[in-house]
């Protein structure tokens, strides 16, 4: 099971959401069933909710919570998690049973520490970025912030040479075009297509390709790339045009975000790991 090690007593973690069982955090500061009622009927707090569902839940209907919006504040005002189920929130859960507990996002954990102290907060936020440490290390979580980084700034590319194919253009061949386009990155960043790389290097996963095992600061220059790409199609540069600038930019992208002699060692022992 996943823990969280707070003010030195042990916080549960599900092991399948990882969600946070704001129940043992609870029985810190007093009594939980108390505290955490408290916290709900907050109107910060239904606020909190309202704007974290909509963000993260895309089935979550604002109108059914209106119910639970519209009384928060007053005196009388109550709501359980069962209520906040049944209008669709999917931040929380309760498990039953002995070893049972309200469990919350990491999201709605942080704010209910907000919530119960300032200090208890700050020992809330440290202990769960230590434990996101330990579970994924600190270059685990660069490479998949540069790995989102990356997929966030493909669309600039592939879509501005989707703009350039003729109005009417099937979905096969706007596909296509994204594809070239994304190739074309592939081979100024590593010298070959994906295509060539799944031949040189077969995987057993087909979902896996090049960005894959990329290093953070490879993806960082992929996402300028990508970003560079976009500008010089909308200045009509041919495809080898595209090609030739963006290869000659790599060096000096990689020199940019490869700073440190621990960066690029850490770069030449990845690419000598890995064979390309």
């Amino acid at each position: 099971m996943k823990v969280l090690t707070i003010e030195g007593a042990t916080i549960r973690m599900d092991q399948e959401t990882g969600f946070i069982c704001i129940t043992d955090m609870a029985k810190l500061k007093g009594d939980p069933s108390l505290n955490i009622a408290n916290w709900m009927r907050n109107r910060a707090t239904v606020e909190f909710i309202e704007a974290w569902e909509l963000k993260h839940n895309p089935s979550f209907n604002p109108f059914e919570f209106e119910g639970i919006k519209s009384g928060a504040g007053s005196n009388t005002f109550y709501v359980s998690t069962k209520d906040l189920e049944q209008a669709g929130c999917t931040g929380v859960f309760v498990k039953r049973g002995r070893y049972g507990g309200t469990y919350c996002s990491p999201q709605w954990a942080i704010h209910f520490a907000n919530w119960l102290s300032a200090a208890f907060y700050v020992e809330t936020v440290d202990a769960y970025l230590q434990a996101q440490e330990l579970l994924y290390g600190k270059d685990a979580q660069l490479k998949r912030f540069s790995r989102e980084l990356a997929a966030e700034t493909y669309p600039l590319a592939a879509g501005q040479a989707q703009q350039r194919l003729p109005r009417g253009a099937k979905l096969e061949m706007k596909l296509l075009s994204g594809k070239i386009v994304g190739d074309i990155i592939n081979l100024a960043m590593w010298g070959m297509t994906s295509q060539e790389w799944k031949i040189k290097f077969p995987q057993r996963d087909a979902r896996k390709n090049m960005r894959d095992y990329a290093t953070a600061e490879e993806l960082k220059v992929v996402s300028a790339l990508q970003v560079l790409s976009q500008s010089l199609q909308e200045d009509q540069y041919t495809s080898e045009e595209l090609l030739e600038r963006l290869t000659d930019k790599v060096p000096e992208l990689m020199t940019r975000f490869c700073r440190t002699e621990k960066q690029q060692a850490k770069l030449t022992a990845a690419r000598a790991d890995r064979g390309w």
